[in-house]
């Protein structure tokens, strides 16, 4: 990839021969040729896409061409092949999922020399790829590719993890992704530096990296005569955000890592005790933060060039949790299955990944929206340690809310919806989030002295949600059956809090770490909400 579009220095072939088949991509859509000998490696792939830096491709032509998502670019300013908030919102209104990619010039200029700093470099450029990034209204759990875009040598490793350091220190590591060939994504994955990998098929001699959630399998693609690049999502979850069409995982935001500090107990305490173990750490995993593990934690900090302030938080969650799987075995096994434990799923922590934590993994994520893998990599790490309330002695851990805004869709705008009928707004519930929505919003704010944007966010939901319970009745608890039916329940949405309701209630209270009461008060709506 380049600033004028990808430029690979290779002998290409319009048709990229696949593990036996042909991945054919042309203007009106993807087929997939496929022998007998492909079946295993199509199956993994999960949707199909592109991307580009004509920004005069339309939403629609890319729909119409059958592909499910798009990956757009954040690069210095002025640049005409930039995402634009217009754009956008055209791509999430064909229901295209976006993933966000920062290219200034793909690391080329390192070709003459690296950095003195690449630390800093990629702080810089970490900054501004999250200000042009949230400006297009991605959500701020989504992660962000930056671009590795040419045969970086051996020689460079070192400047380059420090480089993704420095993109970390910006927006979190579990949000830090990478594009780039085999080696260089191999490289991260194995320093822990990304949780997310892009890999293009250039100088990675036909080798694929496992971890890598997105390929870009060819360039020079023609799709309503604009050119483009071909890529392929390997797992529901590759870091899109706006429309659902990339896979089952579209959209799904993740909860925020916990923080886990000294004098706290718990279940979340003891896994990442397990984790600290796996990392070498004498210590014992009995779920009382103390001393040894404090001095634990400061120790891994040091020794990942993290800030040592020994409290477990964001990025050293992201650097400690490892993927687990089928047939893995210890201490990180351990600290899986006491996650899942928190869950319900009562498994023997032996720390042996057999079946049953399979089992409960796949049910973990079928009933979060993830890739239903079995497999525990960083998505699921986080969605397990960030759900509910793992550890107690602190502040409640609990799910940001999210930020709804014009033009997103879905249940939690539905959600809404039915609660600003339930103040009194005159419109219509129908989980599409357009002009009477955003006035209705303005109104509300403005009536409850909160800032007038429009953007349902933390204060205005904090302010929107009431308590329902048995016996309730009215918009109000539409709202609350809406959200229960994102994780499964399968109610009626008809306003009458009953029975169902009220079971539905006590299963996700039980299922998350909640009071359970089957009341749907303000922690119970906020991890609704933020899950």
């Amino acid at each position: 990839m380049s600033l004028f579009g990808h430029n690979h220095q290779l002998s290409r072939r319009r048709f990229l021969t696949l593990a036996g088949g042909a991945a054919v991509a042309t203007a009106t859509g993807i087929g997939f040729a496929q022998s007998a000998s492909a079946t295993s490696a199509a199956s993994a792939v999960t949707g199909y896409g592109v991307d580009y830096s004509d920004a005069s491709l339309t939403a629609g032509s890319v729909a119409a061409a059958g592909y499910g998502f798009v990956c757009r670019y954040l690069s210095w300013l002025p640049n005409s092949k930039v995402l634009t908030l217009s754009e956008a919102q055209a791509l999430t209104a064909a229901d295209l999922g976006i993933v966000s990619n920062w290219e200034s010039d793909g690391l080329q200029d390192w070709q003459s020399g690296v950095p003195a700093d690449p630390y800093s470099q990629g702080a810089g450029h970490a900054t501004e790829a999250q200000r042009q990034a949230l400006a297009n209204g991605m959500p701020s759990s989504r992660p962000i590719y930056f671009s590795v875009d040419f045969d970086l040598q051996p020689s460079m490793y070192s400047a380059l993890n420090s480089y993704f350091d420095g993109v970390a220190s910006v927006i979190g590591r579990s949000r830090t992704g990478a594009y780039g060939g085999y080696h260089v994504i191999g490289e991260l994955f194995d320093n822990g530096k990304i949780a997310w990998g892009w890999q293009t098929y250039a100088w990675s001699g036909g080798n694929w990296d496992s971890r890598a959630q997105l390929r870009q399998v060819q360039n020079d693609i023609t799709v309503s005569g604009h050119d483009a690049d071909l890529d392929q999502a390997m797992a529901a979850d590759f870091g899109q955000w706006g429309g659902t069409g990339g896979g089952s995982g579209g959209g799904v935001i993740l909860p925020s890592w916990p923080n886990i500090t000294d004098g706290m107990t718990g279940p979340s305490v003891q896994a990442a005790q397990y984790l600290l173990r796996y990392h070498g750490a004498s210590i014992t995993a009995d779920g009382q933060f103390g001393s040894g593990t404090l001095a634990a934690a400061k120790s891994f900090q040091s020794a990942h060039g993290l800030g040592v302030d020994g409290q477990i938080g964001p990025q050293t969650w992201s650097a400690l949790v490892v993927q687990v799987q089928d047939g893995s075995s210890g201490d990180a096994v351990r600290a899986a299955q006491v996650e899942l434990n928190r869950f319900g799923y009562g498994l023997t922590v032996d720390g042996s990944f057999g079946s049953g934590s399979v089992s409960a993994a796949r049910a973990f994520q079928s009933a979060h929206g993830l890739g239903a893998d079995g497999q525990v990599g960083p998505q699921t790490w986080q969605m397990l340690v960030g759900t509910g309330n793992g550890a107690s002695g602190g502040s409640t851990v609990a799910p940001p809310w999210p930020n709804v805004i014009d033009g997103d869709t879905g249940n939690n705008v539905l959600a809404a919806q039915y609660l600003l009928r339930y103040h009194g707004a005159s419109i219509t519930a129908d989980g599409q989030f357009g002009s009477a929505t955003l006035a209705a919003a303005k109104s509300f704010q403005s009536a409850h002295g909160l800032g007038v944007d429009g953007q349902i966010g933390p204060q205005t939901w904090s302010a929107l949600v009431v308590q329902v319970q048995d016996g309730s009745s009215g918009d109000a608890v539409r709202a609350a059956q809406v959200e229960l039916n994102k994780f499964g329940y399968g109610l009626t949405v008809d306003g009458s809090f009953g029975s169902g309701s009220v079971s539905a209630a006590r299963a996700f209270q039980s299922a998350h770490g909640l009071d359970v009461d089957g009341q749907v008060g303000p922690q119970t709506w906020q991890m609704l909400v933020g899950s």
